[in-house]
């Protein structure tokens, strides 16, 4: 926990580490295990999940605000919810650090990478897709 908390940046107005980002039909189920896992290696890790700390979607950009990167979840669907768009956005706003991570299984919800870009908007696609930017698979 003493880790975590150290990792956690000082900047002002930041409550979590890690803001998952996913769309609820394709990546709700995968996404919990990404932060169960993370909590079991970083004891004491800040990571937001809606599931257990959305107050109130109005307020999605202030999460993203206040935290210290974001992970998007690259499946079927992502880029044509709106608010996945909206934390996507302001993410690129914040200039955050994003993590991806792709679900490839079609059988849960995955796609090719190529159609995931496709997917995203045209403003986006520089700035989530950069090409120095690792995919995890």
């Amino acid at each position: 926990a003493a880790l975590a908390r150290y990792l956690l940046p000082r900047a002002r107005g930041i409550v979590y580490h890690l803001f998952l980002s996913h769309v609820w039909q394709s990546g709700q189920d995968q996404v919990a295990v990404i932060k169960r896992q993370l909590q079991l290696c970083l004891p004491g890790a800040r990571i937001f999940l809606d599931v257990d700390d959305l107050v109130d979607i109005g307020d999605l950009e202030r999460y993203i605000r206040e935290s210290a990167a974001v992970l998007i979840f690259l499946s079927k669907g992502y880029f044509r919810s709106r608010n996945c768009l909206r934390e996507a956005r302001k993410a690129v706003a914040e200039e955050l650090p994003l993590v991806l991570v792709h679900e490839a299984d079609p059988k849960k919800g995955g796609l090719t990478l190529d159609a995931v870009r496709e997917e995203c908007p045209d403003d986006l696609r520089p700035f989530v897709f950069k090409p120095e930017r690792r995919v995890i698979r």
